[in-house]
């Protein structure tokens, strides 16, 4: 087989991948299609092309030596003073390899938009997910102001004696019955130790919530008040994390609740 006729089979090849051809030209080609491997693998690696380009929208692009081949298919018109009979005028096979040569080079911009489009949603994604978590923050800082300046609140600080760094504020809804505790500048804890909160009724302590700090601090909301008794004080010992019925360890802050 010469260069020219190995050239024009693979025009032919591109333009049958194309679904270009006539029927007869259609019936010819297949029947030089079936014994020769080499144009079988010229017909797919073109409708590989083409599925691609139809697709727009995957990662795979035409390998570097089926780029080379598309592009450089011949757009020269042929000698029109013997034409082939059956295969067509030399325009189509001008308008099949130019085409070729323009969607290969469509198809990697279409990929590349693509990719460009996914990083940008992915930027923006982080974006939304960042913007949620200051919104619900600023949420709860919200409804913890809201709570804090509710008229039938009142502040409470519990101290240690001695040491007057760390801290408790403990705001009491007096109409609720329920507290938020505010803790600042507390000393880290031993591994399976906590703070715990006490309510001194009738003389006694009444076990509450536990807690550890992170950085110094904790807050904590929503916390039963003991009702059915005079609650005289707020005291915080350290506990097991699971929490005591009864302090185990000295009271290490504490102050009055004077509800009146």
């Amino acid at each position: 087989m010469t260069h020219s006729e190995s050239e024009s089979l693979r025009e032919l090849a591109a333009a049958y991948a194309l679904g270009a051809l006539g029927p007869e030209e259609t019936r010819a080609f297949e029947d030089l299609l079936g014994r020769s491997p080499e144009i079988q693998r010229d017909v797919a690696e073109y409708r590989e092309v083409a599925a691609l380009l139809g697709l727009g929208a995957g990662e795979g692009v035409p390998s570097a030596d089926l780029r080379a081949r598309v592009l450089a298919t011949p757009v020269r018109a042929r000698d029109t003073s013997t034409p082939r009979r059956g295969w067509g005028s030399s325009l189509r096979w001008l308008a099949v390899a130019a085409g070729l040569a323009a969607l290969t080079i469509m198809g990697e911009r279409i990929v590349s938009l693509g990719r460009e489009v996914r990083q940008r949603d992915a930027v923006l994604a982080q974006r939304d997910s960042a913007l949620t978590s200051q919104q619900q923050e600023l949420a709860e800082r919200q409804a913890l102001l809201d709570a804090v300046l509710d008229p039938e609140v009142r502040l409470f600080q519990l101290t240690s004696s001695g040491d007057p760094e760390p801290g408790v504020q403990l705001f009491w809804n007096q109409r609720r019955n329920q507290a938020i505790v505010n803790a600042y500048r507390l000393k880290p804890v031993p591994p399976g130790r906590a703070y715990q909160l006490w309510f001194i009724q009738n003389g006694k302590p009444v076990p509450s919530v536990t807690f550890t700090p992170t950085n110094g601090s904790a807050r904590l909301t929503g916390i039963p008040v003991p009702t059915g008794g005079k609650l005289s004080a707020a005291a915080i010992t350290v506990e097991p994390s699971s929490g005591s019925a009864q302090p185990t360890s000295p009271i290490v802050l504490s102050g009055p609740l004077d509800k009146s």
